[in-house]
């Protein structure tokens, strides 16, 4: 029998591999996503239908990726948390790599839609490392975990920039293929993954075990609170993505290396965020979450509206820096949030529900922002996103404020809703 000493080597150890193996994953498929509205115009779109379609191209993705989290994030809680990771990981490579193939708008909306259906990385690793990890290190380790998204995120798109400069964007595609097999390797043989599930939950049919999971869950108000804002928040965000290569665009001379300058914009939100997310995963394991995550909230949408208003691509690169502190506080907060109000049978359904929430929002946001940037102008959707990202922030009052509540709390509804 495992001695709580090997326990505690066993998932640092396996933190480790998932941090590098998460950190790949995250920088390949962050490296072609400034280049997705630039691929779409070189795949012979209309002028005037590239924001629409772009809309569509990142919401194809998130749509699936919704439905098919809870089911994962099931499965998981089931078969072991470990081969959601490698699933995410493999099938992601094979998608993402024929993406470089495509010869038309509708194939690559297509593929985005499989990839969301097949992927979801970072909640499957979410999850496999909230189920290894002490109690009293869950906003610390989550904090780290964010770390690496956010570092793959900062250095992804500018690798991902400079290879779709010299190299083509098609190539962007088959790069984050590799990255994908590697970091799936290193699942494969460095983590070892002590599981075992629910006896009650293999006496049910999945459906069965799904529709508990939805019913236990969202009986908790403030999980089913910190879902909600986890979906504003995105939301606000997201509304950006199909404009924001084009402002861009607008305010770089002609010629410029526009691949590059899109990824640049992403790199330094991934480092500001990177720095920010450990440090409030810290403060929110002692003191609570509450004003945190509504100073980070209020922190992005500010950044956000002078993004909107400016006409010179350094004021946008120095919003950006702000928008990755309040952006890395969020999402560590939200982790915190939602590993400590569900119980540990159901982490992988909690933590499908927040992919959910993740690629729901994912989908409306970029929607709405592309026809608001097709309708109205470029810069609407920012303007748009920054409010709706401020109204969430002031509905985080509704949360309770200290870490002792959260988890009384959290334990009276879960029990409220088992009864």
């Amino acid at each position: 029998m495992p001695t709580p000493k090997s326990k505690q080597k066993t998932w640092r150890r396996n933190f480790r591999a998932i941090w590098i193996a998460e950190l790949l994953a995250i920088m390949g498929f962050s490296s072609n996503f400034p280049i997705y509205t630039y691929y779409i115009q070189s795949l012979g779109v209309n002028e005037q239908l590239i924001a629409r379609w772009s809309g569509i191209v990142l919401a194809a993705s998130s749509l699936s990726m919704g439905i098919m989290a809870p089911i994962w994030g099931a499965l998981g809680d089931r078969r072991g948390r470990k081969i959601m990771v490698m699933r995410a990981m493999f099938g992601g490579s094979v998608v993402i790599g024929l993406m470089g193939f495509v010869q038309s708008v509708e194939q690559f909306a297509l593929l985005r839609l499989i990839q969301g259906g097949l992927t979801g990385t970072v909640t499957a690793a979410t999850a496999l490392v909230a189920g290894q990890t002490p109690d009293d290190k869950l906003g610390e380790t989550m904090g780290k975990l964010q770390l690496a998204i956010f570092l793959g995120q900062s250095v992804g798109p500018i690798t991902g920039g400079f290879v779709a400069d010299l190299l083509g964007y098609r190539a962007t595609f088959w790069m984050t293929a590799i990255y994908l097999v590697v970091a799936g390797l290193l699942i494969l043989t460095r983590v070892d993954e002590d599981f075992t599930p629910d006896p009650t939950a293999l006496e049910e049919s999945l459906w069965s075990h799904l529709r508990g999971d939805f019913s236990v869950l969202f009986g908790v108000s403030t999980l089913a609170l910190v879902l909600g804002l986890r979906f504003a928040l995105r939301v606000g965000l997201r509304m950006r993505s199909p404009t924001l290569p084009l402002i861009v665009q607008e305010v770089l001379p002609s010629g410029s290396f526009l691949g590059s300058a899109s990824g640049s914009l992403t790199t330094i939100s991934g480092i500001s965020s990177a720095l920010t997310a450990p440090l409030i995963g810290r403060r929110a394991d002692r003191q609570g979450g509450r004003m945190l995550l509504m100073g980070s909230a209020m922190v992005a949408a500010v950044a956000m509206l002078f993004q909107a208003m400016t006409e010179s691509y350094w004021i946008l690169l120095l919003a950006q820096v702000f928008l990755g502190f309040g952006l890395g506080g969020t999402l560590a907060v939200t982790s915190v949030y939602i590993a400590k109000l569900a119980p540990r049978d159901r982490t992988g359904a909690a933590f499908g529900l927040n992919q959910m929430a993740k690629s729901l929002s994912n989908a409306v946001g970029p929607t709405v922002g592309g026809w608001l940037g097709d309708t109205f102008s470029n810069r609407i959707p920012l303007y748009a996103g920054g409010v709706c990202m401020a109204l969430a922030g002031t509905a985080v009052l509704l949360l309770p404020g200290d870490k002792q509540q959260v988890a009384q709390e959290g334990t009276q509804e879960m029990e409220g809703a088992e009864a």
